[in-house]
C-alpha cells in the first residue's frame, strides 16, 4: 500500500484532509490545484493529466483523470465518474451536442 493510499483510506475530516495537502505539497510538489477557484484546470502529472471544472473532474472530448497507459484512464462528466467509456459517452453527448450547434450558429 502506498502512502497515498494509507491517507486516501483515511475517514473523512480534518486529519485527511492534512495529510492530502502535505502529502501533495511534499510528494508530488503540487498545490496550487488544493485551493483552485479557476473555472477550469488541467494539471500535469508524470504519470496523468486531470482535467477539472470548477474543481471537480470533467471532460467532454476525454478521461478526466487521463494516464499514460490507457488502461487506467478514469471518464468523469460533472465530478461523476462513470465506469466505462460508453456509460460516460452517453452522459455527455447531449452537451456536446450543445457545444457544436452553438459553434455553428456563430459562423
Amino acid at each position: 500500500m502506498t502512502e497515498f493510499d494509507k491517507i486516501d483510506s483515511m475517514n473523512k475530516g480534518a486529519e485527511k484532509n492534512k495529510k492530502l495537502i502535505s502529502y501533495y505539497k511534499d510528494k508530488v510538489k503540487v498545490d496550487n490545484w488544493l485551493n483552485n477557484s479557476f473555472n477550469n484546470s488541467i494539471i500535469n502529472f508524470k504519470d496523468r493529466t486531470e482535467y477539472k471544472k470548477f474543481n471537480k473532474y470533467h471532460r467532454l472530448n476525454g478521461p478526466a483523470i487521463d494516464f499514460n497507459n490507457d488502461e487506467l484512464d478514469k471518464y468523469y462528466y460533472k465530478g461523476v465518474f462513470y465506469e466505462n467509456k460508453e456509460e460516460w459517452t452517453k452522459a455527455t453527448i447531449k452537451e456536446t451536442r450543445k457545444i457544436k450547434i452553438k459553434k455553428l450558429n456563430k459562423t
